[in-house]
């Protein structure tokens, strides 16, 4: 039988279906590109949102002064010359900063200088900590006229720490202890505390004013260690002119605007980098610092999150793998009936209709902490237990035939043929209890009743009622970025992983 010849498309019909290849692929790249978005614009204007001064600024930019080399690099000089460090920042004694503003005095306007002043700025704390030493009390502010450009005026703002005692000697950055018996001043260098010697007027009237855990430096000469004066994380500064005026320019862009463009405020003219672009999660660390233990809250609930994760995971995979191969492969009595009761009704009752005798039993035992959290979930792997189960199933009985041969038993069969080749579905299993536990809210706020003990989301909880209350929501979408920051980042890492088994092309035949 003779073939029919194939017929050649004509070369505009070639062209056409070209086209039309081209443009259903672009279609199909533009709607991926608008669900991307969609799911991951919320998620990246807030870490936008987590690095400006004004979280709530109405229209939202998303190009930020914080994330700008212009002003990256001021704050950078500008910590540099408060205390000699660039990154961190900070206000030390003895050292001016130079800031400027450029005032717009049109003709008829008030020629006066702007009124400048050092305002309080106390961060709200999650620990009672005593009130730190202002940078108000402490430095001079002296504003004098640089130059001038038609109606617009240069100022330049010098704000000075003074040194309180000597100004000579070795300098040590230290941290009051608490005052000995006798009432003198001591601090602690090293690890040890030290007496400090006041030897001016100045310095032991201003004593009064440091708290023990305050930040200060000291003059080392010799043995003696003499108070310089404290170190100043921040240097809030304000700046107001007469109306008629304008601000139009400064060497840092204001933190919030008022009147106008009357009234600029700046939450610190001495930030260096980290005080600057990533202030909101310092302060996340910072402003949970228990000043008793001198430990960061923070750091001990992402501890105890990571902790309850590992927990959750090994237990998952030992648990899980270990019942599924057993309800998968092995035949006892009952098989059945214990796949229904153990793992598909569990699955239908939710957990919170056993939230009372579980805390009941928790407290009775005296686990209402994180290892009573832990064995809470322990008991809860119905789903882990279905998904191995499931896998298992799919495996050829070959494998274990096999086995069986070459004489071994259930458990070398299990461990050293069937678990390698279920190696997806236990990055699987550990992905999702990774990201259930690390995301669980109900039962670590149940049982958990000590601020040492929480896990993150429950301290991100008490970010939401403390500062959320005063609008303060750069700090709290830090925590929340940085709550997230793990999930997405085993993912990641993982996903290469969710692949089929090689267990079809272990079998020939």
């Amino acid at each position: 039988m003779t073939a029919l010849p194939r017929e050649t498309p004509a070369p505009d019909q070639t062209r056409w279906l070209a086209r039309r290849r081209w443009a259903r692929a672009g279609w199909l790249y533009a709607f991926m590109l608008l669900m991307s978005f969609f799911f991951l614009g919320p998620f990246l204007m807030g870490v936008l949102s987590s690095l400006k001064d004004d979280p709530n600024e109405y229209p939202p930019r998303l190009v930020i002064p914080q994330l700008s080399g212009a002003p990256v690099r001021q704050a950078y000089a500008l910590g540099v010359q408060g205390s000699g460090d660039g990154w961190s920042g900070g206000l030390r004694p003895g050292r001016p900063v130079t800031f400027e503003v450029r005032v717009a005095s049109p003709p008829g306007a008030p020629q006066e200088a702007p009124a400048v002043a050092l305002f309080p700025y106390q961060p709200v704390s999650l620990v009672a900590t005593t009130r730190f030493a202002q940078a108000r009390d402490f430095a001079q502010v002296r504003t004098e006229q640089v130059g001038q450009e038609g109606d617009v005026r240069r100022y330049r703002i010098t704000v000075t720490s003074p040194a309180l005692t000597r100004q000579s000697g070795d300098l040590v950055q230290a941290v009051l202890a608490a005052p000995a018996a006798d009432g003198t001043l001591r601090a602690t260098v090293g690890g040890r505390a030290v007496p400090v010697t006041l030897d001016t007027p100045e310095a032991q009237a201003q004593q009064f004013n440091l708290v023990a855990s305050q930040p200060v430096e000291l003059a080392r000469v010799g043995e003696a260690y003499y108070l310089r004066g404290p170190t100043f994380v921040r240097t809030p500064l304000q700046v107001d002119v007469a109306r008629g005026q304008s601000i139009v320019g400064s060497t840092l862009p204001p933190s919030d605007r008022q009147n106008f463009g009357r009234s600029f405020a700046f939450r610190n003219v001495t930030p260096g980098i980290l005080g600057y672009t990533f202030n909101n999660y310092r302060r996340a660390f910072d402003e949970t610092v228990n000043p008793q233990t001198g430990r960061s809250l923070f750091f001990s609930w992402i501890f105890n999150s990571f902790l309850y994760a590992f927990l959750r995971v090994v237990t998952a995979i030992l648990v899980c793998s270990l019942a599924g191969y057993a309800l998968a492969r092995l035949n006892f009595a009952g098989r059945a009936a214990v796949f229904f009761v153990a793992v598909l009704f569990v699955q239908m009752v939710p957990g919170q209709v056993n939230l009372v005798s579980n805390y009941v039993l928790l407290r009775d035992l005296g686990l209402l902490n994180l290892w009573g959290l832990w064995l809470n979930g322990a008991v809860a792997l119905a789903g882990g237990t279905f998904l191995m189960r499931q896998f298992f199933e799919g495996l050829p009985r070959e494998l274990e035939e096999s086995a069986a041969i070459d004489g071994a038993g259930p458990a070398t069969t299990f461990f050293r043929v069937m678990l390698p080749q279920v190696g997806p579905s236990l990055v699987a299993l550990s992905i999702t209890q990774f990201q259930g536990a690390w995301n669980d809210f109900f039962w670590p706020l149940v049982i958990l009743r000590q601020n040492t003990d929480y896990t993150l989301t429950v301290g991100l909880s008490s970010f939401q009622g403390l500062y959320g209350g005063q609008g303060d929501y750069g700090l709290i979408l830090a925590g929340a970025v940085l709550s997230a920051l793990p999930v997405i980042l085993i993912f990641v890492v993982f996903q290469r992983y969710f692949v089929d088994t090689g267990a079809d092309s272990a079998v020939k035949g």
